[in-house]
């Protein structure tokens, strides 16, 4: 059962959500190829989302030198094949404008399976590293994902000890970050989240950004 307090904190985010809704912000068109961290950030909104869910995110990564930010947006379908095809063409064209040889991809819910779809149907050529936020799963994940989770969400179940990346039987593939106390809305404002998001970005090397963490396989084991 979900607790007050993150059934409150899941309300709030949700607000917040809705209040971005009426402020969206357009980000400079110019790639800035001198930035701290120049690789071009494409986010990916969920079933019945907006690209303003991800402003949270945006200032973080934004504060860490990530400044280079693409949306792809699509109207409610959950047919992720289709979109992830599109969301292909959509990163082509930013690697196109920008010059970038590679994009980092965070999708959030249904956009994180689309994202996901789409690094294991190309075989992970144009994206540089994927976070998923709250997206459901079929298998592994590829390696060069970080999949974060809410303990207390209730659409997308945390994946069992045994399953995850980097569980207790080293299963291959990418890293996961479950973050207690926290829903499924919440997951685009909580500060760990942030955090984790903003780590795993920024860090040079793909080992050095997350390794076995026997505290987060023990949460909803």
């Amino acid at each position: 059962m979900v607790s007050a307090g993150v059934l409150g904190f899941e309300m709030a985010a949700i607000a917040r959500t809705a209040l971005w809704l009426s402020i969206r912000r357009e980000f400079p068109k110019e790639y800035d190829a001198g930035a701290p961290h120049p690789t071009p950030v494409v986010l990916v909104h969920g079933f019945l989302g907006s690209r303003t869910n991800f402003r949270a995110i945006e200032d973080a990564l934004t504060a860490r030198g990530i400044v280079n930010f693409a949306h792809f947006e699509y109207a409610p379908r959950i047919d992720w094949p289709r979109l992830a095809t599109r969301l292909g063409h959509a990163i082509d064209a930013v690697r196109t404008r920008t010059g970038a040889r590679k994009v980092d991809v965070i999708g959030h819910s249904l956009g994180g399976l689309v994202a996901r779809y789409l690094v294991e149907m190309r075989g992970d050529v144009t994206v540089r590293r994927l976070i998923t936020i709250g997206a459901p799963y079929f298998g592994l994940f590829p390696a060069n994902e970080l999949a974060v989770f809410g303990a207390s969400d209730p659409l997308i179940p945390v994946p069992h000890p045994a399953y995850r990346p980097h569980g207790p039987h080293l299963h291959p593939g990418g890293r996961c970050v479950v973050v207690p106390d926290c829903g499924h809305w919440g997951l685009l404002v909580h500060d760990r989240v942030l955090h984790e998001v903003s780590r795993f970005l920024v860090s040079p090397d793909l080992a050095l950004t997350h390794g076995l963490r026997e505290d987060l396989l023990k949460t909803a084991s």
